[in-house]
């Protein structure tokens, strides 16, 4: 990847993509019982504060809100460990119980790492977008995430899975939704019981 100066020039001109739900969400049941933490109200299926607290592949630990959506609902499955797909088709593991939800929405202004030519004008590899990052104090994909977000202008990243071949996720920064006034996500719940819009 560049050093960070170049990366986040390169970000400020970087192309930037359209696209528009349905995505899925996968959330531990445990999480929809109430609102989030310190807050009051009805559970947000759309709470960005969780990947903050310990990290995710685009977010550092104490960074930013960010809203984790897989293509389709085994890709979401399987990020959270909740699913695993072998050559003979998926495999249910013992887990907590999960809780997929339908978001709808358009989606202006993402960063596309599924395009090889973003990767090159970024200096990175479809590789490190999604090499193991737990162990590294500052791996690469946060440090991304963090200029990606910083940048002002980026609303999210679509990226390839690092755990489903061929799955396609999208991390998207709630704050920066209002940076095209079309956006917007919004949780398919036609009984209203996890309803939620952002904006």
């Amino acid at each position: 990847m560049l050093p960070l100066l170049q990366l986040a020039a390169a970000l400020n001109c970087a192309a930037l993509v359209s696209a528009h739900g349905p995505w899925s969400r996968a959330i531990g049941y445990r999480h929809l019982l109430g609102p989030p933490p310190g807050q009051s109200g009805p559970p947000q299926p759309l709470w960005g504060g969780a990947a903050k607290t310990a990290g995710a592949r685009f977010t550092p630990a104490g960074g930013f809100d960010s809203i984790y959506l897989g293509h389709d609902p085994i890709t979401a499955f399987i990020e959270v460990s909740a699913l695993i797909l072998l050559p003979g088709g998926p495999v249910p593991v013992r887990s907590a119980p999960w809780v997929v939800i339908s978001v709808d929405g358009i989606l202006n202004n993402l960063l596309d790492l599924t395009d090889p030519a973003t990767l090159t004008t970024l200096g990175t590899t479809a590789q490190e977008m999604t090499g193991t990052w737990t162990p590294l104090p500052h791996p690469p994909t946060q440090r991304l995430g963090q200029l990606a977000y910083d940048s002002g202008r980026i609303v999210g990243i679509k990226y390839a899975s690092a755990k489903r071949p061929g799955g396609i996720n999208v991390v998207v920064f709630p704050d920066r939704i209002h940076v095209v006034a079309s956006n917007y996500l919004e949780v398919y719940d036609p009984h209203g019981h996890l309803a939620q819009r952002i904006p």
